[in-house]
């Protein structure tokens, strides 16, 4: 497990209670698909799966431990707002030996493309007042929601920005606690705002998909990067070293 605890409660569902054994990168995605969990979302390292035995949460798999696992570890050590309604539930994870990642969560579902809150809850995701959007996070952002300029304090959203503050105030607190506290700028992908069951907008996998380990003890990661700076050196080394005749 690298140091993270599962947590497992009554309460919360975990993947020993889902029957969910088989954990690792070569075999967990076919057995889920075998038990009945099927796939419902996917992304660049791994899927979403759903059950209809088990309606209010889905399973993450991912081939590795990605973002998403960092996001987990933020959750799960706290900061402003990660218990609120704008942060994911994650009920249970493990990260197997070789690597994958695999998490129990609260189910969330995609809102309607033309819910009107949904281009502002993204805008302060992927940018925040006062500063320049990307080229390429403007186009994607423009491409997704034409009718909106994908700037925070454009005119285009007078009267959006104001319903949104006084509908959800804590969503831009908790917004910019996560930013405080992650180690790289979030993630403006288009599918990284969610909605719960209530209609609150939660902010679903915010980070990049490179793991930064924060799943793991600081102890671990101090180790980690030290053998991983030992194997660059050896291969260095190696590298240099004079060809035989």
């Amino acid at each position: 497990m690298f140091g993270f605890k599962t947590q497992e409660t009554t309460s919360s569902p975990s993947l020993s209670a889902l029957g969910i054994i088989e954990r690792s990168a070569a075999q967990a995605h076919a057995t889920l698909i075998a038990m009945g969990w099927s796939e419902i979302g996917f992304g660049y390292h791994g899927s979403v799966h759903a059950h209809p035995d088990h309606p209010d949460v889905v399973v993450r798999f991912a081939r590795k431990a990605d973002g998403f696992g960092d996001y987990a570890a933020l959750l799960r050590k706290g900061f402003a707002g990660s218990n609120g309604p704008h942060a994911p539930r994650v009920h249970d994870m493990h990260i197997s030996r070789c690597g994958a990642l695999m998490t129990v969560g609260t189910r969330l579902s995609e809102p309607a493309r033309d819910v009107w809150w949904l281009a502002y809850a993204h805008a302060v995701v992927a940018d925040h007042p006062g500063s320049a959007m990307d080229d390429g996070v403007r186009d994607r952002f423009k491409v997704e929601w034409p009718a909106h300029e994908p700037r925070i304090d454009h005119a285009s959203y007078d009267g959006i920005r104001e319903r949104f503050r006084a509908t959800w105030p804590g969503y831009e607190a908790y917004v910019a606690a996560l930013r405080s506290v992650s180690p790289q700028g979030l993630d403006p992908n288009i599918g990284n705002v969610l909605m719960c069951l209530d209609g609150n907008p939660v902010v679903n996998d915010p980070l990049c998909d490179d793991g930064h380990g924060l799943w793991r003890s600081p102890l671990a990661r101090v180790m980690g990067r030290i053998v991983e700076g030992l194997r660059r050196w050896v291969g260095d080394a190696l590298g240099r070293a004079p060809i035989p005749a």
